[in-house]
């Protein structure tokens, strides 16, 4: 077991950083609408920087997903839209295309993804169906050669840059998780609509979906009922690069903290010459430190196929917290600065944040950690229910 990362990886982040401080940087900060947006996605994928864990045969990079989350966290550090582009083109729901799709549609959809023509959203979480996903009433039927849905969905990110979204949505009407299924919904299908949007901690703008009879062609069916397991176990890996993007936030903070501790001065010596302030500097190293064990151990793993869902579970759980407590120690390292929004370390505690309830709230990970270790299934349904 070797916990160093190897020269290659070392290379490869480091050149990473260099072209995402020396160009994508500035770029990012002036992608501000959806027609910019299209631009960074294009020199993204021009710097190899888009489905870094897709095969090369559909224009990815192919890298094992442990580099993928090295890359993720290192641009993440350098940029959050940057690297919320990264991620949602690598373990986003173009991952959920890799795993259940067609040929044709890994050609279109992942390849379109990884040469920058085109990016997906997905879609999950509804009005009354958000920890309890199983409870979502979006629902499709097959008529001839197309699909119809009806439904509505929230808190979608990045529709307007986007072209498409993986929409989960039920079959069948069983009532049961086996109805469940997914489509790739173009933005522009007719029976589509998606709301102006409402800005969330971090900056992000996220966006309702309205499905009246929206009307798909059936060969974007993704998966036709019976899907729900499959698609979760795809969803761990999207679970892994939010992750990576929490660890980015976390050690943007933690450096910056440290080099300011390094000049700022107080009674005339340095912060960092304070035991009180060398402690909390170590104690975010150490967070930092495990936090990304935990995520790299689950990484590593995966290569014998999906992540595992405990790892995840226990990488998340630690992480989310670790990230949150990384980035108010930095606020609190910098004083009345950090409190300011011309210093960016208020801003990366606003990115981690979100990281206790996207992708499951650290609650429901603690739920499935323990129905794994005690050998139980916990539901949290009331007994006698469907799901």
């Amino acid at each position: 077991m070797d916990f160093q990362l190897s020269a290659q990886q070392r290379e490869l982040i480091d050149a990473t950083r260099r072209v995402c401080e020396g160009k994508l940087r500035a770029l990012a900060q002036e992608a501000d609408t959806p027609e910019r947006v299209a631009s960074l996605r294009r020199d993204m994928a021009h710097q190899g920087l888009l489905g870094l864990n897709m095969p090369q045969q559909y224009g990815g990079v192919g890298l094992p997903l442990l580099d993928t989350l090295l890359l993720i966290q290192i641009i993440q550090s350098v940029d959050a839209k940057l690297g919320g582009l990264t991620h949602r083109t690598s373990t986003g729901a173009v991952g959920a295309v890799l795993e259940l799709g067609t040929d044709a549609q890994r050609e279109q959809f992942v390849g379109g993804v990884a040469r920058g023509e085109i990016g997906i959203s997905i879609g999950i979480t509804e009005p009354d169906a958000g920890s309890a996903a199983t409870a979502m009433t979006t629902r499709a039927r097959i008529d001839g050669d197309q699909v119809v849905l009806n439904g509505q969905k929230i808190f979608i990110s990045a529709v307007k840059d986007n072209h498409y979204t993986l929409v989960y949505c039920r079959f069948g009407n069983t009532g049961r998780a086996s109805d469940i299924g997914a489509v790739l919904v173009p933005h522009d299908a007719p029976g589509f609509a998606c709301s102006s949007g409402t800005l969330n901690m971090a900056g992000e703008r996220q966006y309702e979906l309205f499905f009246s009879d929206c009307r798909v062609p059936r060969a974007n069916v993704l998966a036709e009922g019976s899907a729900f397991a499959k698609l979760i176990s795809v969803y761990n890996a999207e679970r892994l690069g939010s992750i990576a993007r929490m660890l980015g936030s976390a050690q943007a903070a933690y450096e910056y903290a440290l080099g300011y501790a390094k000049e700022r001065k107080q009674f005339g010596r340095e912060l960092a010459d304070f035991q009180g302030m060398q402690w909390m500097l170590a104690e975010m190293k150490v967070k930092l430190e495990a936090a990304q064990l935990l995520t790299w151990r689950a990484a590593s793993n995966a290569n014998a196929g999906l992540p595992s869902p405990l790892e995840t579970s226990v990488a998340k759980v630690y992480v989310a917290q670790a990230a949150k407590e990384i980035c108010d120690d930095a606020i609190q390292v910098l004083g009345g600065y950090g409190y300011m929004t011309e210093y960016p370390v208020e801003a990366r505690y606003r990115e981690v944040r979100g990281g206790s309830i996207y992708g499951g709230t650290m609650q429901i990970h603690k739920n499935m950690i323990a129905s794994h270790i005690l050998g139980r299934k916990l539901s949290q349904w009331p007994t006698g229910t469907k799901e």
